[in-house]
């Protein structure tokens, strides 16, 4: 066995000679003889992991510095160190989600991410500190959602599911993940790292918080995964001391390995006798100063070592790696590898997508509500805005104290649903205008009917006869709507009096001004019409922004995110399948409003349903699109609230969504022109309540903005997501 293991590592140190070790050999050989995929190097046959020289840095903070790092194949791996000394950021740049800023570090034959290589992907089982499961699934969709990550098929994934139920002590396999207890999530955890029977297994800190009858249990799944699977495994953890079960152990502080080798002799060489004291002594060791280039006291004793002599390189030092350049490898990989690599998979995507209809369909008040939010919304905007003041109340002043007089009969064509009358003294009335008890004063003198005839009659007037023949108006101007609306309403019931009483001759009381009948639209047309277009597109933007900023942040933060890119997703394939999700929330919503609009409102249209549609679902993925655009960008949920409201409100007003863009001053009109919704508010209504098609350009111009803003913000969330890892 020895001999044929020597001849299909060329190069390699020739281990026969270790017969007193031969039992022990065995076990290692077995194990050893892992298939891996993609062609290895002469040298790197038996290292899972190797780092060399990787150095990792957020701006000036160094987090790895020059750390080289051997995981043997077949066995496990202890990373151990203090919380805050680079493990978490060191696999995360070893499974491939995470740049490192100078080195090189190669995964099972391969750098991390090669095109080709699946890892991140199939070939590698990630367990994060963090649990980062779907609380809304049950284990069995938690298991089916990784197994169609990694490319699984039905039956393969219900046998794995069936086998960790089983082997992980797991409860039925349809209990929620929120209902299970803190060990079974780990658990639960583990089992998805497991699902696809993974060459390498990386476990950060899989016993923090747990109790120590778990904490016993996760150890001895590992050492018997290592017997029975033939995987290696990396595990991080500051509980120094359960490391003793690992093969062997690399000791790291400050972004630095100060040593690895099997624990036994590390606790050996420092005459110690627990792990944790030679930890502490190789740590006092490191603060003194050491030459960048000096041998490590533990060379001479730990390349003594059977187990860890027999799987990494020939006279390689336990401490402070250095490979010559000429030693490193170079990875090459043809165009058409390269192009399946960059290009999304159907699968992923279609993962994504049912993973996220699933939450849906666990949170279904969630769901109603994002469904009847919209209509609320507009329900709320057609019942409030725009329409007439109701139970205005007015003071009356009539000097005209006989029924039959003009006064009285030009008041009974008032509108009383708006306009309520009270009869009062001239005191009461000014008193209660400068109270704020009424909205205006509206006077008559005590000759009103007999002046009134003059001037319609007499060719010469005095003075005294128009003033007295005049209805005296005093409005509170406070609130301009109110104002305006009893202006009209005061205007309609005089046009109505003379009507009734001149009959043919009413045209020599009215004003020289004729409206004839509008173009487009009516002579009703309230500024509610005004504002519905706008509002849709506001409401439908504003919750694609909110629902994918949060979803979105809210992965990252847990966990989710990392998970799911450590199984091969790709951020692109992560938005795409976001949009997709999205799109059919958007969809549902879309359809509701405009029933609500058209149907149950009556608002008017003139124009292409299907244009409507279309310019609507747009906007709704351009609000998706900036959603990921402030996801990328921010990390937390509070933050990203508050950049999703800090653009609803200048939005909002300078738009032209309630009030006309030709309102706005113009150093504020060129920006608002520069807004995605200001161009396409104004196509909506061109297409509404014109009737207009894309062979106008007030039409065709709100549609190409909205491409425009739509694949602006695309691109910006890619690159910053690229940039983030």
């Amino acid at each position: 066995m020895h001999a044929a293991m020597a001849a299909e590592a060329a190069g390699r140190k020739d281990v026969t000679s270790r017969a007193a070790d031969c039992t022990e050999m065995e076990e290692h050989e077995e194990v050893m003889t892992v298939d891996v995929e993609a062609p290895l190097h002469a040298g790197q046959e038996q290292a899972a992991i190797r780092c060399r020289e990787v150095c990792r840095s957020y701006g000036k903070l160094k987090v790895l510095s020059n750390l080289n790092l051997t995981v043997p194949q077949g066995q496990i791996y202890g990373l151990l160190g203090p919380s805050g000394c680079g493990k978490t950021t060191l696999l995360k740049c070893i499974v491939g989600t995470l740049k490192i800023s100078r080195g090189q570090i190669t995964v099972l034959g391969k750098p991390p991410a090669f095109p080709g290589h699946e890892v991140p992907g199939k070939m590698v089982g990630y367990m994060p500190q963090d649990l980062a499961l779907y609380n809304e699934f049950t284990i069995c969709d938690t298991l089916t959602f990784f197994g169609r990550l990694h490319g699984l098929t039905r039956k393969e994934t219900q046998a794995r599911m069936d086998f960790l139920i089983d082997f992980l002590d797991l409860p039925q396999k349809n209990s929620l993940v929120r209902n299970l207890s803190g060990g079974q999530k780990r658990r639960v955890s583990l089992g998805a790292a497991l699902l696809q029977n993974p060459e390498l297994l990386i476990l950060d800190e899989p016993t923090v918080g747990v109790d120590p009858v778990l904490r016993t249990k996760i150890w001895q799944h590992l050492v018997e995964i290592v017997k029975t699977g033939k995987v290696s495994v990396i595990i991080t953890t500051h509980y120094i001391e359960e490391a003793r079960q690992a093969n062997v152990v690399g000791l790291m502080r400050n972004g630095h390995l100060l040593a690895e080798g099997p624990p036994d002799q590390v606790i050996k060489v420092h005459g110690t006798t627990t792990l944790e004291s030679a930890f502490l002594k190789l740590c006092q060791s490191s603060d003194q100063t050491i030459p960048k280039d000096s041998p490590s006291p533990l060379d001479g004793e730990l390349e003594k070592s059977q187990s860890f002599e027999s799987n990494r390189d020939e006279n390689r030092p336990i401490l402070g790696i250095n490979v010559p350049p000429e030693d490193i490898p170079k990875f090459t990989a043809d165009w058409k590898v390269r192009a399946k690599h960059v290009l999304p998979k159907c699968r992923n995507i279609a993962a994504l997508t049912i993973k996220t209809l699933v939450r849906f369909k666990r949170t279904p008040g969630s769901l109603c509500f994002q469904f009847l939010l919209p209509v609320i919304q507009i329900t709320l905007i057609c019942l409030c805005i725009g329409g007439d003041p109701q139970g205005i109340q007015i003071a009356v002043v009539n000097n005209e104290t006989s029924p039959s007089s003009y006064s009285h009969s030009l008041l009974s064509f008032l509108d009383n649903s708006s306009v309520q009358q009270l009869n009062l003294s001239h005191s009461e009335a000014f008193e209660g205008i400068y109270n704020g008890e009424y909205w205006g004063v509206v006077a008559f003198s005590q000759n009103f009917t007999s002046y009134l005839t003059k001037r319609a009659f007499q060719r010469h007037v005095s003075r005294e006869v128009i003033d007295g023949g005049s209805m005296h108006i005093w409005l509170d101007y406070t609130n301009r709507q109110i104002a305006l609306m009893l202006q009209k309403k005061l205007h309609d019931a005089f046009q109505a009096f003379t009507e009734s009483k001149l009959g043919s001759l009413s045209y020599q009381v009215a004003l020289p001004v004729k409206f004839e009948e509008p173009i487009y639209g009516s002579q009703n047309t309230d500024f509610t019409t005004f504002v519905t277009p706008g509002a849709v597109l506001s409401i439908t933007f504003y919750l694609a922004v909110g629902l994918t900023a949060l979803s979105f942040v809210l992965e990252r933060k847990e966990g989710l995110l990392d998970r799911c890119w450590v199984a091969g997703v790709s951020s692109l394939e992560t938005m795409l399948a976001h949009l997709c999700s999205q799109l059919f929330v958007i969809s549902i919503q879309i359809f509701m409003l405009l029933i609500f609009v058209l149907h149950v409102f009556k608002m008017p249209n003139e124009g292409s349903l299907t244009l409507i549609i279309i310019l609507i679902v747009l906007q709704g993925v351009t609000g998706i699109s900036f959603g990921l655009v402030i996801s990328s960008a921010i990390d937390d949920e509070q933050s990203a609230n508050q950049a999703a409201l800090g653009m609803f409100y200048p939005n909002l007003m300078i738009s032209g969504i309630i009030w006309p863009v030709e309102c706005i001053p113009y150093p504020l009109r060129y920006l608002s022109m520069a807004l995605p919704q200001t161009f396409a508010a104004e196509s909506l209504r061109c297409i509404m309540y014109r009737g207009w098609g894309l062979s106008r350009m007030l039409v065709w111009r709100g549609f190409a903005t909205t491409l425009g803003w739509n694949t602006f913000f695309l691109v910006m969330a890619t690159v910053i997501l690229k940039l983030r890892t």
